[in-house]
């Protein structure tokens, strides 16, 4: 195992966790699931994005850490690995019906323009048919042959 490719949780023990242990691959997406009370808010909200979190705001200067919230370290005994993370807790995102993650975070701008520059436009094959009077038909020429007049 690769020791950069993983996020290593030792001794996790935030509210109903006992002394849990994990590791969690990188650049991959990770889906946490289980009853409720089993302790996936602890896992993800109070000690990952916590730490996360944390260790980012002590990268800025004194002056703006005395303006951002505080995050005390999670209960565990080590935290590896761990890369800054943008953390989108569960409250209600606001907005409208239509609002979604991405227009909330202004990241779907951002992937509009990506795939706009690097996508490569493709249907595919279809097997979709066009319905007249005279029958259903496979293709635009047999539709145009069908339609003009002998």
């Amino acid at each position: 195992m690769v020791e950069n490719q993983y996020i290593k949780l030792v001794g996790l023990k935030e509210n109903n966790l006992k002394n849990v242990t994990l590791t969690i691959p990188k650049k991959k997406i990770t889906v946490f699931t289980g009853v409720s009370g089993s302790g996936k808010s602890s896992i993800v909200f109070d000690t990952i994005s916590k730490e996360a979190q944390r260790q980012l705001n002590q990268t800025f200067t004194t002056y703006i850490q005395n303006r951002l919230p505080t995050y005390s370290q999670p209960d565990a005994l080590s935290i590896e690995n761990l890369s800054p993370a943008v953390v989108i807790d569960q409250r209600h995102l606001g907005g409208n019906v239509r609002s979604t993650l991405g227009t909330v975070t202004d990241i779907y701008s951002l992937l509009r323009l990506l795939f706009s520059r690097i996508g490569k436009p493709f249907i595919g094959e279809s097997d979709v048919f066009f319905t007249i009077r005279k029958g259903c038909v496979r293709s635009v020429r047999e539709l145009d042959e069908r339609l003009s007049p002998i």
